[in-house]
């Protein structure tokens, strides 16, 4: 082993280390924290539900909390955590912390010792460790993916298929952590490829060379399935530590896909989650719930906004527009008045005057330099709360908090052979394309990742959709 090689193992390192500290400290803390305001809460509720609750007793438990989580995370990999989506990172954490909070809840009462330790402070502790291990986390990885360290670096095999989607899959998202260090290209013609700014070579001995002096783990291999194909995949399974096989023929994500095996034949079963009816009613209990909780909360808001578009346009304050709802049964969705009162009238006529805003407006269905929303509705649209209304919605069983899209009844012909999902599951205030691609996401673009959202659903997907609209929210970054 030469030194250049030795000192870029031990970068890499370095990197695995920093990012696996990092997260550790952050998971310790969140589960401190979850403990302390847990009894700080339940000592607040001693004068309503009696009991005693003393801090100082709880320390011995919150440290084998603290041990047991620290080790489950460790070896389940997510210390660093690289080539994990966020979606199976949120799974993979509130699983195993979920198990240790029942082995020690479990292990305090059947040793009778739930009255120096009320289960209270257990669930309590649980739900904020839940919902804030996970935030912490993400928070974490969106601060430090900006810095060139961040990740380990990968080796990208293939003879052209589904190679730049793939590659551009993974340059955009830096918080798995795979960073393409080079491209081992089968074929012959590279004019296919695009320009990645990342080295392309054909032989066999350079690619071994790279994997040896980075101290590659990972090889990712796309690739036309055929007998040459499985004798390289061989070939790379006893070079790497890790091969990742690329299936580009169908778009339907691979976040919940289970593989079989058929007498020496891999098969990948496929399941649309949302459409299992008891993953339905789950799915509307929370709607419910959560409906009416922001809608109390959230009531103080509505009545600012309902009197700034008072103040600056007159009524009315809220706008109706028909949306395309479950079973293709049309609704009226509710937002706040953003736009003009004459808003239909004046978009024909500004898209008659202006080619190229027609031009992106039937890219897009939508225009990034509106001329008919007001001051009022360009600050309410940019964080996204002229949707605030459409919590009513929710309550009424029309939408859902996360969910597809809500397509216009006129843009029925455009969603083609989608419609026969989409239209079969609510649509939702938010969901996979608002929070991953925004404004600038073609229409055809949403529809898959539309469909993605609802082959890959799950509860932990719905919790990262609403992390993750909080995030854009946040900056910004509306329409």
């Amino acid at each position: 082993m030469s030194l250049k090689q030795l000192t870029q193992g031990i970068q890499n390192k370095r990197a695995s280390v920093l990012v696996g500290l990092l997260l550790l400290i952050s998971d310790l803390a969140i589960i401190m924290c979850s403990f302390y305001l847990a009894t700080q809460i339940r000592r607040a509720l001693i004068p309503y539900i009696g009991g005693v609750v003393f801090w100082p007793i709880y320390k011995p438990l919150v440290f084998l909390c603290m041990g047991f989580v620290a080790l489950l995370f460790y070896f389940n990999d997510l210390y660093p955590g690289f080539g994990k989506t966020a979606v199976k990172e949120i799974e993979k954490t509130s699983t195993l912390l979920t198990l240790v909070f029942l082995f020690l809840g479990g292990t305090t009462y059947l040793l009778n010792a739930y009255e120096q330790f009320p289960r209270s402070v257990f669930i309590l502790a649980w739900i904020i460790g839940i919902v804030f291990l996970p935030l912490l986390r993400f928070f974490i990885r969106n601060r430090i993916l900006k810095y060139s360290w961040y990740g380990t670096p990968v080796l990208f095999v293939t003879d052209g298929t589904a190679s730049n989607s793939t590659l551009k899959a993974l340059q955009n998202c830096r918080r798995m952590g795979w960073n393409p260090l080079a491209i081992y290209y089968l074929g012959n013609d590279i004019q296919g490829l695009d320009n990645f700014s990342i080295p392309i070579i054909s032989s066999w001995n350079t690619f071994l060379d790279l994997k040896n002096e980075h101290k590659v783990n990972t090889v990712i291999f796309s690739a036309e399935p055929n007998q040459e194909n499985s004798r390289r995949i061989r070939n790379l399974s006893g070079e790497f530590k890790r091969v990742t096989l690329i299936i580009p023929y169908y778009n339907l994500g691979s976040l919940w896909v289970k593989p079989r095996d058929l007498e020496g034949y891999m098969g990948l079963e496929v399941t649309y989650h949302l459409l299992d009816t008891g993953s339905k009613h789950i799915k509307r209990f929370i709607d419910i719930v959560g409906s009416i909780v922001l809608l109390f909360f959230l009531s103080p808001f509505f009545i600012v906004f309902s009197l700034m578009v008072l103040i600056e346009s007159s009524s009315p304050v809220f706008f109706r527009q028909e949306r395309l709802g479950r079973n293709n049964k049309n609704f009226s969705a509710l937002k706040f008045r953003s736009m003009t009162t004459n808003a239909e009238e004046e978009l024909i006529t500004f898209l008659e005057n202006n080619p190229e805003a027609r031009e992106e407006y039937e890219k897009y269905h939508k225009l990034s330099v509106d001329p008919r929303i007001t001051k009022i509705g360009r600050i309410l649209r940019k964080y996204s709360l002229d949707e605030l209304p459409q919590l009513w919605n929710v309550l009424r069983g029309e939408m859902s908090l996360v969910g597809p899209r809500a397509y216009m009844p006129s843009e029925l012909h455009e969603i083609g052979d989608f419609t026969g999902l989409i239209l079969i599951v609510r649509p939702g205030m938010t969901g996979w394309w608002q929070v991953m691609g925004r404004h600038n996401t073609s229409f055809a673009r949403r529809l898959r990742m539309d469909e993605y959202y609802i082959s890959n659903w799950s509860l932990w997907m719905d919790l990262y959709i609403i992390y993750k609209t909080f995030w854009v929210v946040l900056q910004g970054t509306g329409t």
